[in-house]
């Protein structure tokens, strides 16, 4: 059984837990109804060890306000007041409510574009394969790729990655070159054996 300790309505529902005529926190009924003596600051007896026993029955001192409050103990919650809802001003001399600005955006520049990227991949990828064995496909296309890109960097509004493809041209004409050294050795020690 619950009460309300303000309007002290009882309520029989146990899933209730605030009263519905105040708001107030109900309070768990522990008093037994035939014993005038008892009192409220003894709680019942949780264990069944002698040496909890002897020492469940002692009331407890009220708790320090910093302290942790069981909810059975607790002061009923004050309402808060009601606010008003927002009334638009009657003196023509205030100015209307204006909404707040937008948040600024932040300066973010786009990204390279992916060709030129692909251009620098494909062009460290063929220094790699060109000092391994002679295969000019990937300067080839690391040069047209950086080309390309560098063509449609200079219709673009904001270009960034200039130096990406650049870069990619020059690691695949490395890779050219390696290519032709190759070749010219290989036409030199078979013209020279």
């Amino acid at each position: 059984m619950k009460y309300c300790p303000q309007c002290n309505k009882q309520y029989s529902e146990a899933w209730l837990t605030f009263c519905t005529d105040d708001g107030s926190l109900l309070r768990e009924d522990l008093s037994p109804a035939n014993d005038p003596n008892w009192d409220p600051r003894i709680r019942e007896t949780k264990y069944d060890d002698p040496a909890e026993q002897q020492t469940q029955w002692l009331p407890r001192d009220p708790p320090s306000t910093s302290a942790w409050t069981p909810p059975d103990e607790r002061a009923p919650l004050e309402r808060a007041p009601v606010e008003r809802p927002w009334q638009p001003s009657s003196t023509p001399t205030e100015r209307p409510w204006q909404p707040p600005p937008p948040p600024p955006q932040p300066n973010t520049r786009p990204g390279p574009p992916g060709i030129a990227v692909a251009s620098l991949v494909i062009g460290i990828i063929g220094m790699m394969v060109g000092l391994l064995c002679a295969i000019p496909i990937p300067g080839i296309v690391a040069v047209l790729l950086g080309i390309i890109a560098l063509i449609q960097m200079k219709t673009a509004p904001n270009p960034t990655g200039r130096g990406l493809a650049i870069a990619g041209i020059v690691l695949g004409g490395v890779n050219l070159v390696f290519f032709l050294f190759a070749i010219l050795w290989g036409v030199l020690s078979l013209a020279f054996g």
